[in-house]
């Protein structure tokens, strides 16, 4: 059976491990406003509640790189930010992509700010990973030709592969290496020979690459260079496989190998965090109480300089 890219899947590995990085590159403005030691809630489910509203059902759990994520802001205690990132794999059939991300929009607004009327705040956006500027959208307007004024205007941030430019990404950022093989990927010919010879000078810098904070991160990498650039050729996909054996590390494992241990481990990791978040709302029911710091570290199992930290947060 002939290979064929799997882009949903790469996109989503690289949204899972480098979550904070995306939301630093995609939403500048409002990251340090955030108060990432209080963590962040995935809400899958409910995303897919949304896609099943706007597409059928076999479409909509084709979508999987899809990502709402909800945060706390350091400001006000009681507020949420609803971030909803959307990975454009192609050139879609749709004349109107940003009516399509207004769908998204109003729908995660209903859900959200008056279903649980938290008063969320909603942005989104759309990465662009192909040529061409075709379905490329970067507002949704919605107007009558009976009248002069527009009735609607949606906004969303974009980032289009194809003319981003790497040097106004930080070097400290690991997806300026994820942007520049998505990019190098749309100027290699489609020949075998090529995309051999461009894996390769791209695997050689992921080996070397230090910019990465942990385990997940670089096996993000290397799924998403599997999954990128696929060669067909048989014999050139062995001399690519010797290759990562000789180099051996995360460049060894195959991607099955990858997803597993990175589902294993996003299990442990998902357990842990619930479990600080426990202990920081705890901590910060206590606070409010107007409990002693010994009492609060007492039962938080935090110190008492992390409880003093967090009493000049709130």
């Amino acid at each position: 059976m002939p290979k064929k890219h799997d882009f949903d899947a790469a996109w989503k590995s690289i949204l899972e491990a480098f979550e904070i990085e995306v939301v630093e590159l995609l939403f500048p403005e409002i990251f340090d406003e955030i108060a990432w030691e209080l963590g962040t809630e995935s809400l899958e489910q409910e995303l897919q509640e949304i896609q099943k509203e706007i597409f059928d059902k076999d479409s909509a759990e084709k979508i999987i790189s899809d990502k709402i994520i909800k945060v706390r802001l350091k400001n006000q205690n009681s507020k949420i930010l609803f971030i909803h990132v959307e990975v454009q794999s192609y050139s879609s059939e749709e004349d109107a992509f940003g009516e399509r991300m207004f769908r998204y929009f109003y729908r995660i607004w209903d859900k959200f700010r008056y279903k649980y009327q938290d008063k969320s705040e909603i942005v989104g956006a759309a990465i662009y990973t192909y040529k061409g500027q075709r379905g490329k959208d970067i507002r949704y307007v919605y107007k009558l030709p009976e009248l002069e004024d527009e009735i609607l205007v949606y906004n969303f941030k974009t980032i289009d592969i194809e003319k981003i430019n790497l040097e106004k990404i930080t070097d400290d950022n690991p997806l300026k290496l994820v942007f520049k093989m998505a990019k190098t990927l749309l100027e290699t010919n489609s020949k075998d020979e090529d995309i051999y010879e461009t894996k390769i000078k791209l695997a050689e810098e992921l080996v070397s690459y230090d910019k990465v904070k942990n385990n997940e991160q670089i096996k993000a990498l290397v799924d998403f260079l599997e999954y990128l650039f696929l060669i067909r050729d048989a014999e050139l996909e062995n001399r690519y496989q010797n290759y990562k054996k000789e180099k051996g590390g995360a460049l060894k494992m195959t991607v099955d190998q990858i997803r597993k241990l990175h589902y294993k481990q996003e299990g442990r990791e998902e357990e842990r965090e619930r479990v600080e978040k426990e202990k920081i709302e705890m901590a910060i029911e206590m606070l409010k109480d107007g409990e002693p710091i010994e009492k609060i570290a007492k039962y938080s199992k935090f110190s008492e300089d992390e409880i003093l930290e967090l009493k000049k947060k709130l």
